[in-house]
């Protein structure tokens, strides 16, 4: 993992919103590295003190103004890699399962854009994804179908 006298962060603990509305998830598309431009879930550093689902709503409303109701975690994502520029990041992202409450997704925060996208647009290849969202996704979707056979 050493890259040429690149300095080693101290893995951070994240939350992943993963926000569905029927059967669109909400994406990003970060404005900042790690994985700058590349589009995925709303999420972020966990505080002090602070639970995985408070994390999950309050970033999902930073990024997003979107309010929604986390239901339950379901993957665990590690984001260990160099950026273009040198710096290293690690991150261990937990990704939260959240029900749309209310809103009109607008970018805020470290967002550069967002939007609601479909299953199928998400697995088209069309959109530049970061690593590892159409596979939390897939399980997303696993998940809510399943709510609605109950």
């Amino acid at each position: 993992m050493d890259k040429a006298n690149g300095t080693l962060k101290v893995p951070a603990v994240a939350a992943l919103a993963v926000t569905y509305r029927g059967d669109e998830l909400l994406l990003v598309q970060r404005a900042k590295e790690p994985q700058k431009y590349g589009w995925g879930y709303p999420g972020g550093s966990v505080n002090p003190g602070e639970s995985l689902h408070d994390a999950a709503r309050r970033e999902l409303f930073e990024e997003t103004q979107i309010q929604g109701s986390p239901e339950q975690t379901f993957d665990v994502i590690e984001v260990n890699e160099f950026d273009p520029s040198g710096e290293h990041h690690h991150f261990i992202l937990i990704a939260v399962l959240c029900r749309y409450e209310s809103g009109d997704a607008i970018a805020s925060d470290d967002a550069m854009d967002c939007q609601w996208m479909s299953m199928a647009q998400i697995m088209s290849g069309q959109t530049a994804l970061i690593e590892h969202v159409g596979d939390v996704a897939k399980r997303a979707a696993k998940i809510i179908t399943q709510r609605v056979k109950n």
